[in-house]
């Protein structure tokens, strides 16, 4: 059973160190109990494919056979400790935590009085462990029922309102492109969010040279968004993550530069049904309405 249990963890976070930080052991542990159920087996299970492990044949077998049930277990596990706990835990896409979801948790909390929030920011939130609610940054619809839509994701060139670049603006984007840029790449690519300046360059029809675009990079928006105050930058921020920042003009948006990126963001529970699947419901719902406004 434990064998199995780490198998199970292990192709569903794609790697062992993820697999061991959930089930609070080594990746060494991990990669014996795997060699441990192979020799059971007579036959490998997992093999590593690009940065993660994925099934072989008699892998995905097993896992078919195990279907749902370490999920179930652990659903089980989590009712038994939400049964005494007034914590309700939400796992949220790092930069759209930081600088959207952290500035409203006074807001929230007045609506949710006897509930103590834990906020848990993660470039990778389906695999972060178990929480009430979880907000994804993604190209598509995270599997499974329950999700639905917060908001289309739209990024656009941003810079502190001193910036040179507002004295005399022009409306043309190339003479963004030619000045000093920040690169935000968190190495999980477009599926996951991951926008770049080559991207923007063609979706407006802009001239794009590597040769000529260099600049800093920063893995996440919102490390973005504390850099530029400080220097003569722009960055491609989402405007719905910058919103706070840009009302308060501490940064400003080039008009005219707003492009989708074609992801969006998710927000899902865990409960489909139960005593604390209406608590779920209502917090999803005043975040829909929250962004709205």
């Amino acid at each position: 059973m434990t064998g199995l249990r780490a198998l199970e963890a292990v192709l569903r976070t794609g790697s062992l160190s993820a697999a061991a930080r959930e089930l609070c052991v080594t990746p060494a542990a991990i990669s014996h109990r795997l060699r441990d159920l192979e020799a059971r087996c007579g036959a490998p299970l997992v093999y590593r494919s690009g940065n993660r492990f994925v099934p072989t044949e008699t892998g995905r077998a097993i896992t078919a056979a195990l279907g749902d049930a370490f999920q179930r277990i652990r659903m089980a596990d989590e009712l038994l400790h939400d049964g005494r706990s007034t914590e309700f835990r939400i796992t949220a896409s790092y930069s759209f935590a930081v600088l959207w979801l952290m500035p409203r948790i006074p807001t929230f909390e007045k609506m949710f009085p006897d509930t103590d929030l834990v906020i848990n920011p993660t470039h990778d939130p389906l695999n972060h462990g178990p929480s009430d609610v979880t907000i994804v940054h993604a190209a598509h619809k995270p599997k499974g029922t329950g999700w639905r839509l917060l908001f289309d994701d739209r990024c656009a060139a941003i810079a502190r309102p001193e910036h040179p670049f507002f004295a005399t603006e022009t409306g043309n984007m190339q003479d963004v492109l030619d000045s000093r840029l920040l690169h935000i790449a968190h190495q999980r690519g477009r599926d996951w969010g991951e926008y770049s300046w080559r991207d923007w360059a063609a979706q407006l029809g802009l001239s794009w040279s590597d040769a000529k675009k260099k600049g800093p990079s920063v893995s996440a928006e919102h490390l973005a968004a504390e850099m530029l105050p400080k220097s003569d930058l722009f960055a491609l921020i989402s405007v719905v993550n910058a919103s706070d920042l840009l009302a308060s003009n501490r940064l400003r948006l080039v008009k005219g530069s707003e492009a989708a990126t074609g992801c969006s963001y998710w927000i899902g529970s865990r409960y489909d049904s139960g005593p604390f699947a209406g608590r779920a419901k209502r917090f999803i719902k005043l975040m829909i309405d929250s962004l709205k406004v």
